[in-house]
């Protein structure tokens, strides 16, 4: 594949590529870093795995060190002479790309259960909420009862008051007029008697 079709492939841009070519020249075959380069398969999948990586968050360090690893354990699994020099991950990029497809999904499974939980502490929350309004309405509901009793003792006090304001006022009344008839049969007793007080 050309330049541009591993850009195209890829999705990234030329300079991006450019950049990852230079960082991980030592995972690419010799001549992948000339200008008018073809890329082969292998520098396809170890570019895709470059890439796959980065998405992850992984740095340039790590991803070297990630790609030092797989090599080496290739090497370790593979006869000597089975190894060709100039392409270091020639046979073992399906590994990586294995290794890479299991850490995305295991990051996807750590995202899975985590939108789980979320889920689960959501419908917690939901029905503390169903809850509480429902509460909220209980106590509204006594509220306006309690508002309704108060209302029904204050007009039976003012009424109390009424009556008994009433009641004084006759009581008033009543006296006076019991004051007075004492007065004038005092008087009256008072002339006919001719008392002097």
């Amino acid at each position: 594949m050309t330049f541009a079709q591993v850009t195209e492939l890829l999705d990234v841009a030329p300079s991006t590529l450019r950049r990852w070519i230079q960082r991980f020249a030592d995972f690419l075959e010799q001549d992948a870093g000339a200008s008018d380069a073809l890329f082969g398969p292998t520098d396809v999948e170890t570019l895709s795995v470059i890439r796959g990586l980065l998405a992850e968050g992984y740095t340039y360090e790590q991803i070297t060190h990630r790609l030092q690893v797989l090599v080496a354990a290739h090497r370790d699994e593979e006869p000597q002479e089975a190894a060709p020099l100039a392409t270091p991950l020639n046979t073992n990029l399906p590994q990586a790309v294995t290794d890479v497809l299991h850490t995305m999904a295991d990051t996807q499974q750590a995202i899975l259960n985590s939108q789980t939980s979320i889920r689960e502490l959501l419908g917690v929350v939901v029905q503390d909420n169903f809850n509480l309004k429902e509460e909220n309405r209980k106590l509204r509901d006594r509220m306006l009862e309690l508002e309704r009793t108060l209302a029904e003792y204050q007009r039976r006090e003012e009424t109390r008051k009424e009556r008994i304001e009433n009641r004084l006022r006759a009581l008033e009344g009543t006296l006076g007029a019991l004051q007075q008839q004492i007065a004038r049969w005092v008087e009256q007793q008072r002339r006919r008697r001719g008392w002097f007080w």
